[in-house]
């Protein structure tokens, strides 16, 4: 399967300053040298708790952020430190899907020229193929065309959304970061918004990097799940073999996924403690002040980023050791 983005140990910190002189007080570490590759065509599920660098993760892929360390290589192409004149090109195959679907939709324009805007900036077509182009996109995400004379505020927050993902579909991109799209949204209409994302992937060819910290919405629309915690992956696995996963941090998300079965019985895995700051990373392992199963080595040495079973790759010292959590997840 051929690769479309791969990430190179790529980090990032934020400066932090405090008193009156804007002292530095030290630097959140968002994310903290992850390596992943998505490969074309598919949809990689990254879930973690907030906070644990998710989004940020996201924006590098982007370069709508710098990172500090690490490579960002689109398509075989080194994008990390290009110029912005060199990157433009490639900014209409790298699209987003943001999360507040009222707060990313400019409530001066109407919704034609917001699903346009992004055809004006890259100079493509004429008045008239534009305004076709726009009709065409409001149809494949389930709206009138006549909703283009309209406001964003004229509009529930589902149809916001939807109206998002058309004017991230207007310049064809490969790739599209969906950062959180439904967590804003009932979950009513949830359900909606992930079969047209999946029914326009399935027409349009398109890759996904889905960021939530719902693990159950995450499992319905991914082939793959990248599992995120202080900056760091965790866990990497095909969904298929989400019964095998065995990484501590990811059975305590399964055990928390509800089973629609009344008579099911099973038990909910209560994590010790709060998620340390990222001020202060904890030593070794990150995991470990919250891990059952944690041992000196944990404490002393970080674990490798290493496969322990077809597709499937792990950090942590005892991943062979682990038992998988065995339930009916779909």
């Amino acid at each position: 399967m051929k690769t479309l983005v791969e990430i190179q140990d790529v980090a990032k910190s934020f400066p932090v300053d405090s008193g009156w002189f804007g002292k530095h007080a030290g630097d959140v570490h968002a994310v903290n040298g992850v390596s992943l590759k998505i490969n074309e065509g598919e949809t990689l599920g990254l879930v973690g708790e907030s906070g644990c660098g998710k989004s940020t993760l996201g924006l590098l892929v982007l370069r709508l952020m710098e990172t500090d360390s690490g490579k960002i290589i689109f398509e075989g192409r080194d994008i990390t430190k290009m110029s912005q004149a060199d990157l433009r090109p490639l900014r209409r195959e790298m699209q987003v899907i943001f999360q507040d679907p009222f707060a990313s939709l400019n409530p001066r324009m109407t919704v034609g020229e917001i699903i346009e805007e992004p055809l004006l900036v890259h100079r493509v077509g004429g008045k008239a193929e534009r305004i076709t182009r726009v009709a065409e996109l409001l149809r494949q995400v389930g709206l009138p065309s006549a909703a283009a004379s309209k406001y964003p505020h004229e509009f529930s927050g589902g149809q916001r959304q939807r109206i998002g993902i058309a004017r991230a579909l207007a310049l064809k991109p490969k790739l599209i970061i969906a950062d959180e799209p439904v967590s804003a949204l009932d979950v009513s209409i949830r359900g909606e918004i992930i079969n047209i994302l999946s029914d326009l992937q399935e027409k349009m060819g398109l890759t996904y990097l889905f960021i939530s910290h719902d693990l159950t919405v995450v499992l319905h629309i991914s082939d793959r799940i990248a599992v995120m915690y202080l900056g760091k992956l965790m866990e990497l696995f095909p969904v298929a073999q989400i019964g095998a996963a065995h990484h501590p941090y990811t059975e305590a998300l399964i055990s928390a996924i509800p089973i629609p079965d009344p008579r099911a019985k099973k038990e909910r895995i209560i994590l010790k403690g709060d998620v340390p700051s990222s001020l202060e990373l904890p030593s070794g392992c990150p995991f470990h002040p919250r891990c059952k199963y944690a041992q000196n080595i944990c404490r002393d040495k970080e674990p490798p980023f290493e496969q322990y079973k077809d597709q499937c790759f792990a950090a942590c010292h005892f991943i062979r050791e682990m038992v998988p959590l065995e339930m009916n997840f779909r």
